[in-house]
């Protein structure tokens, strides 16, 4: 995604974009990293979002950078919010005969082990991580919708809508395709049909 915007913003001959996403999501991180190359791609050059069936959490979090978000009536978009924890393996190891050796250094070193439960200082640290990854979702989400998102928290705290009713209530722009949305955007750079190609590449 990096390398293709980055094409996007030094190619001249490339007017815009639309990124088609169907995804539930996944790292904060890498939904953080893709968010700011759209933001800076869209500083130049108009960026189109169309939805496919998914675009939840960080596929939220991705669409939520661009200049408008096309949905379908059944697409399932938002889940603004942050899930995090672990699987403790413990007994399982005990029951099979598996000894577990933990080698750490300080006192978080160990917090993902899959061992033991989170210390109550451990617990402490994982909700403050997932507050902070929570209260920058939202910003994002802030900054790119701007003011056609009127209420984030009344779609916040990890719900769900179809696209229709994410169109109602600001949360995506309009009911449409992928194709829809690509001649909407040639139509806001006032390129005629015939006076423009279309490049699709799978990432």
């Amino acid at each position: 995604m990096i390398r293709a915007l980055g094409q996007v913003r030094d190619d001249e001959l490339i007017r815009g974009a639309v990124i088609q996403i169907d995804s539930p999501g996944g790292s904060a991180l890498a939904s953080e990293v893709i968010w700011q190359a759209i933001r800076e791609t869209a500083q130049t050059k108009p960026v189109y979002i169309a939805v496919g069936s998914l675009a939840a959490s960080g596929g939220y979090y991705i669409a939520s950078a661009c200049d408008q978000i096309y949905v379908q009536p059944q697409s399932i978009v938002g889940s603004i919010g942050v899930v995090g924890g672990k699987i403790i393996l413990g007994n399982l190891y005990t029951k099979i005969g598996v000894n577990v050796t933990q080698r750490t250094r300080g006192p978080m070193a160990g917090i993902f082990n899959s061992v033991e439960p989170f210390t109550i200082d451990q617990r402490q640290a994982v909700r403050t991580a997932m507050q902070h990854i929570y209260d920058q979702f939202i910003d994002r989400v802030r900054i790119g919708r701007g003011t056609r998102l009127s209420d984030i928290d009344a779609v916040a705290e990890g719900r769900l809508f179809t696209g229709r009713r994410a169109v109602d209530l600001g949360m995506a722009d309009k009911l449409g395709t992928l194709a829809e949305a690509t001649e909407d955007l040639a139509a806001a750079l006032d390129l005629a049909e015939g006076e423009y190609e279309f490049d699709q590449t799978a990432g």
